[in-house]
Order: C-alpha cells, then sequence, then structure tokens
C-alpha cells in the first residue's frame, strides 16, 4: 500500500494490492462506508499513477502484481490518505510499507519498492498486525468474511385513521294512548198514570231544565330523560402481518482442480468427482482479524 500527494490538485492517491477481486469489492465498499470512492485499477490507471508522484519503481510494482493475478484499487482520498491507508488495510490489504516512519517489513523496517518487488508470494502480509502472535496473515491465512443480510422489523407509531363520535337530534311522530272522560246527559222517559196532586202543579207554563256536562281534555308535555350514556376510550388490538424483502447470503466455493487435496468442511453429494472434479465448501461463519494496530504509511509528499 502507498500513498502520494496528487501533484497538479495537491490530493493524496491511497492504492493498495488485494489477492482477489472480491477481497478489492469488500474494501470499495468499506471506502464508500467511510466516505471514499475507491475504484479497480486496471493497466492504464497503474500507468498513470506516475502523473500522481508515484516513481517508476511504485509504478512497477504494481504492475507487477497486476500481471501476477492481484487487484489493485485506488483512492483519491483529499487530505485523509492515512484513512483510507487503515481501511484498506483492515480490509485485508497487502502490508506494503515504502515509508520510513515506523513500519515493518519482514526485516523489521521499512522497504523500498524493490524488496516487495522481490518477494516472494508465500513472504508477503496481509491486513492488521495481530497483537497475540505479532504477525499479520499470509496469502495461506486469507479469511474470506462471508456475510448475509437478516431482515430485522421496525416498528413505528403512525395515524391509521380517525373515529368521531357525534351526537344530533333526531324527530319522529309518537302516538300516546290516553284514556280520557266526558259526561253525557240522557233522557229516560216513564210512563205515569196518577192525578195531581193538590198544589203539585199550579197552572200549566214553559219549564226548562239544564245539565252541565263536563269532559276531560288532555295535551303532551315534553319531559327529558337519560336513556343511555356513551363511553370513549382506545385499546391496543395486536394482530400479525407478514412483510417480505430481499435478503443476500454469500457462499464461499473452493474449486479443486488437477490432483490438488482439499480437507475441512466440503460438501457432500456433489456427483462423480472424477467427472466434475469440483467441491465446493460450505457456508461458514469466517471473521476477519480486525485486531493489530495501524502503522504509518508511505507519506511521501512534495
Amino acid at each position: 500500500m502507498a500513498k502520494n500527494k496528487n501533484k497538479t490538485n495537491q490530493t493524496d492517491k491511497v492504492v493498495g494490492v488485494f489477492l482477489d477481486e472480491t477481497h478489492a469489492q469488500r474494501a470499495i465498499q468499506a471506502l464508500q462506508s467511510a466516505g471514499f470512492q475507491g475504484r479497480i485499477a486496471d493497466e492504464s490507471a497503474i500507468k498513470a499513477f506516475r502523473d500522481s508522484g508515484f516513481e517508476d519503481q511504485v509504478v512497477k510494482l504494481y504492475r507487477n502484481r497486476l500481471d501476477e493475478g492481484n487487484t489493485i484499487v485506488s483512492v483519491d482520498s483529499g487530505a485523509n490518505g492515512q484513512r483510507a491507508l487503515e481501511v484498506m488495510l483492515q480490509n485485508g490489504a497487502e502490508y506494503i510499507n515504502l515509508s520510513n516512519q515506523g513500519g515493518q517489513g519482514a526485516s523489521g523496517q521499512s522497504m523500498d519498492a524493490n524488496y516487495y518487488l522481490n518477494q516472494n508470494a508465500n513472504e508477503r502480509e496481509y491486513g492488521q498486525l495481530d497483537q497475540a502472535t505479532g504477525r499479520r496473515r499470509n496469502a495461506d491465512q486469507m479469511r474470506l468474511q462471508l456475510r448475509e443480510e437478516t431482515l430485522v422489523p421496525v416498528k413505528q407509531a403512525v395515524q391509521a385513521g380517525e373515529v368521531e363520535v357525534r351526537k344530533t337530534v333526531h324527530e319522529k311522530e309518537q302516538q300516546v294512548p290516553v284514556n280520557v272522560t266526558r259526561q253525557e246527559v240522557y233522557v229516560e222517559r216513564h210512563a205515569v198514570d196518577r192525578p195531581v196532586a193538590p198544589g203539585e202543579i199550579d197552572e200549566m207554563q214553559d219549564q226548562v231544565l239544564r245539565v252541565p256536562v263536563y269532559e276531560e281534555q288532555a295535551e303532551l308535555q315534553k319531559q327529558s330523560r337519560v336513556r343511555e350514556e356513551v363511553t370513549i376510550g382506545k385499546q391496543a388490538v395486536q394482530e400479525q402481518q407478514n412483510f417480505s424483502g430481499t435478503v443476500r447470503h454469500e457462499h464461499a466455493e473452493v474449486v479443486q482442480s488437477g490432483n490438488a487435496q482439499v480437507s475441512g468442511d466440503v460438501e457432500s453429494g456433489m456427483g462423480n468427482q472424477a467427472a466434475r472434479n469440483t467441491q465446493r465448501t460450505t457456508d461458514a461463519d469466517y471473521t476477519a482479524d480486525n485486531q493489530g494496530d495501524m502503522r504509518p504509511y508511505d507519506t511521501n509528499a512534495e
């Protein structure tokens, strides 16, 4: 890994070497989360490193790593080159220390580009320093983190609607039966045949009898009464709803070719090995070792 300041715009360019594109893409994602825009560098991009201030031997080093099948990631990191270096190293970049600020190559000192250029593949170091062993991982020890996405429900209260209780007045015609009493005059006639007693009738004259007649009359009066009470309240009712979403799952595949032997967690039931000559490992939750310190790297500025 190296960092140089662009001569034209004074921007730190940070470069990291990764064993394969899978590790490189993970680093690019981590860089993006940290606020950087990383990209994979091809042959033409590596040739342009010279314009960014890298020495010829450094450019040759990265071209050599690319020819070997490694993946190169470059970042224009502004003034935060050291942070970009840390992110790439945390995600498995090759440890290439071209500075003189306390870094350690295999000999315990910072090295020039020729040292790393002439390193054998099994001598190269990757990732952060393990405090327990005092070493970094080699290519055979690199572990691939297999991640998966899970769906986590997050609930929040939102207004789903409103219930309004109103009191309104309705009118209707109502028939109320009432028993009333009235007086009637009846007339009875009885045949009588007797003489008039002396003094009973002085003389014949007109006579009128008046009989008052009464009847009951009724009228309706309104009287208010409480007929019902309405209580308004709220209660929580739980129901189960199904939500769906798409999640991704990472799967590690180990491909065996030729007479190479694979041991450990290898899937069974793959069919005729002689015909397929391929074995795939089962998913495993590998965790990258994020312990260790982050030593300064090349801060070669103008």
